[in-house]
């Protein structure tokens, strides 16, 4: 029997008056925000692609088992680079997904894998339907003496 254990959902950012921000999830997890090329941790649009690219590597796995190949499957490997539109207002255009799957598989069961991640990766998915972002009220903030 599979035991399926929840995990939190939220993640917060922060920048404090001088210095370099972090990112936090509530899981535990945390790493630095970098606002300059040269700054230590990941950018915004450095996570957007981590989020795909992670959450495809998964989804590749998730595919073979349910189509049996999972013993067959060695690593998988996801490069996201995206591409800024050009016009307002800022964002991103398009990811660019490059696969390398290893493993005993053709070019036609590799494609199957590439499509069945596409199709169960959450993250992707969000992409291509586009959410709803929304403010609600947060934590009371503190006014500057």
């Amino acid at each position: 029997m599979v035991s399926i254990v929840a995990r939190p959902t939220t993640v917060s950012a922060s920048l404090p008056a001088s210095g370099q921000g972090a990112v936090s999830a509530h899981s535990g997890a945390g790493t630095k925000l970098a606002n300059l090329a040269s700054d230590e941790g990941f950018t915004p649009l450095e996570f957007l692609d981590a989020a795909l690219s992670g959450c495809l590597v998964l989804s590749v796995r998730i595919a073979a088992r349910k189509l049996g190949w999972l013993d067959r499957l060695g690593n998988v490997n996801v490069e996201v680079t995206h591409k800024k539109a050009q016009d307002q207002p800022s964002r991103i255009a398009a990811f660019d997904c490059a696969f390398q799957i290893d493993g005993d598989f053709s070019a036609a069961e590799r494609e199957t894998l590439i499509a069945d991640a596409h199709d169960i990766c959450t993250v992707g998915n969000t992409f291509a339907a586009g959410a709803i972002v929304r403010d609600i009220a947060g934590p009371a903030t503190t006014a500057a003496p």
